[in-house]
């Protein structure tokens, strides 16, 4: 099961580094990325504000990447299923594809399942963070490197898959277009996203309502302090087509927050979502909103 996954080991390692509590979960080594080489402080991690985060490209990412913050992106992965009908992806690649990629693979849920759901395929899962499961299927392969850096694979990708990237990629159509460089002829692209826009069917949520002030500090914190367009969705189907992808297509699924629906299956969503969303005011309220000069108290729940 998703949550028996360790999530770190014991520190070989610890020292200070410029005041903060820096850890390694590993030996010193040198990795060969897809990208580049790179050397073994890229697994370091950082403690701050009583959460740990990742050292490789210290400030690039503000979200931690501790057992918390693995609960969250565990329990996301599970709602989103449930949101796509127990599917782990819409686009048609068909029952044999031969290399996928997943940028941004965090905790690799997403990677190990479509890993094990078409063994004869390899499947690499890149993310910034060394903070992926030991025990994995024989063709997943997680690299620790930034997406954003220039690739050097070999244009054989038949799908590349990226899930809530608005906080952590600052280009995207640098990103969209080193994909569409890298995946094969006829070879698909699928982004998963929330947009940050709250809304109600019933005008239930006043215009004044805390979620809006919430999204709204949200994406002003992400676009100022770390250069990150949360709201990128709204424009995405436009945007694919300018960097020369075919055939775009949309789903627009509304999420409840809350255990609020009747349908057992939107209750169990919305109470994955609620929780989901708890978590993430609480990582927002701890680095992000205090790096912008906010009070930390504001939205920790």
């Amino acid at each position: 099961m998703a949550d028996e996954r360790p999530v770190e080991s014991t520190p070989d390692h610890a020292r200070a580094e410029g005041g903060r509590e820096v850890t390694s979960d590993y030996e010193p080594s040198m990795d060969e990325s897809a990208f580049g080489s790179l050397s073994s402080s890229i697994k370091d991690h950082v403690w701050e504000y009583g959460r740990r985060y990742h050292t490789f490209r210290y400030g690039r990412y503000p979200m931690p990447n501790d057992e918390e913050e693995y609960k969250r992106e565990s329990l996301r992965h599970i709602m989103l299923k449930e949101v796509l009908g127990g599917q782990l992806y819409l686009a048609p690649i068909g029952d044999n594809p031969q290399k996928m990629i997943d940028l941004g693979t965090g905790f690799g849920d997403w990677a190990i399942e479509v890993g094990e759901k078409f063994p004869s395929a390899k499947v690499i899962g890149v993310d910034l963070s060394p903070i992926q499961p030991v025990w994995i299927p024989a063709n997943v392969e997680f690299l620790v490197d930034d997406i954003e850096d220039e690739w050097v694979h070999a244009s054989d990708f038949d799908f590349a898959h990226l899930r809530f990237i608005g906080n952590s990629v600052r280009d995207n159509g640098k990103l969209a277009r080193a994909i569409f460089q890298n995946l094969k002829p006829g070879g698909w692209i699928e982004f998963q996203d929330i947009s940050p826009k709250p809304a109600s069917d019933d005008d239930t949520l006043p215009p004044d309502h805390p979620l809006h002030e919430f999204y709204r500090l949200s994406v002003e914190v992400f676009k100022t302090q770390y250069g990150f367009n949360l709201s990128y969705v709204q424009t995405l189907p436009e945007d694919l087509e300018s960097w020369g992808f075919i055939n775009v297509q949309s789903r627009i699924f509304n999420l409840p927050f809350g255990e609020w629906p009747r349908d057992p299956e939107q209750r169990a969503i919305g109470g994955c979502f609620r929780e989901v969303f708890l978590s993430f005011a609480n990582a927002m309220a701890t680095r992000p909103f205090v790096e912008f000069g906010m009070d930390r108290g504001i939205y920790t729940t």
